[in-house]
């Protein structure tokens, strides 16, 4: 069977769709927030798109008083019946099995493709890898994620991967001050390209913090979400395969998010 042949995940109506949550795992009060809000949803999917947490450095980090409280949340979720998808973002690449274990998600080394109950195909990323003009973290990038180094990072003593999480955290949170605009950006063309390659219509991204939604000339349609907490923070599935930019503080039914700002949704042919 072909990668094209092969059955891809449906998003149907009153999927949720986030990101860039940046969690403590040692700050459960932060953690429990996003646990209420958990609480408060019942999606028939659920898709993180990367930087669940602020950093992570593996197994390890399951212990963090915080990040028990999300294990027990996202659990909880899966456990009602919700597909969990989590991506990899620029700071939690470390997420694997057995984060998978303890929550029942799907992790997503590279992003993943998906469908729409119309059949319209999504290319779903974090989003820095369309940050292609900045060859310097991209270099960085293919070192970080190198098949010798995530060997190595869970055999790490704890007091070192955590201060090398400091340390790449510090870094992150520098180059977005200046993430918005020149070489630190995500780029159209990159975003064209990605499309072609995954025969997507749509890109669904985060990692900017900031909101957009627009249809590229001769390319895919481009949603990116804001940062969680943000005013468009959640991107929620309507019926027939529509997508709309909403907030999650909204705390409202999916169903009630989407009538709220349906008349600016774009229905995909």
């Amino acid at each position: 069977m072909s990668a094209d042949q092969v059955a891809l995940p449906c998003l149907t109506e009153g999927s949720l769709i986030i990101g860039d949550l940046h969690l403590d795992p040692h700050d459960p009060e932060d953690c429990s927030r996003f646990s209420a809000w958990l609480q408060g949803i019942a999606p028939p999917h659920l898709v993180v798109l990367g930087d669940l947490f602020d950093a992570w450095i593996g197994p390890k980090h399951e212990e963090a008083a915080g990040a028990r409280v999300v294990t027990a949340a996202l659990a909880a979720l899966c456990a009602g019946g919700a597909g969990l998808h989590v991506l990899h973002g620029n700071r939690d690449f470390l997420l694997g099995p057995s984060f998978e274990a303890k929550t029942g998600a799907q992790i997503h080394a590279q992003g993943f493709d998906a469908t729409l109950e119309d059949g319209t195909r999504l290319a779903l990323i974090h989003g820095d890898e369309l940050c292609s003009r900045d060859i310097a973290y991209q270099r960085l990038r293919r070192i970080l994620r190198s098949p010798l180094l995530l060997a190595l990072a869970p055999r790490l003593p704890r007091a070192l991967a955590g201060a090398i999480a400091r340390r790449l955290r510090r870094a992150s949170t520098a180059a977005l001050k200046i993430k918005q605009g020149g070489v630190k950006a995500m780029q159209e063309e990159a975003c064209r390209s990605l499309a072609r390659r995954r025969h997507a219509a749509l890109v669904l991204a985060g990692h900017a913090h900031r909101a957009r939604d627009e249809m590229l000339s001769d390319g895919p349609r481009w949603m990116v979400v804001d940062a969680f907490g943000g005013p468009q923070d959640l991107v929620v599935v309507g019926a027939g395969g529509t997508l709309c930019l909403a907030a999650s503080g909204a705390r409202a039914p999916a169903e009630a998010l989407f009538a709220q700002v349906a008349p600016s949704a774009t229905q995909l042919s």
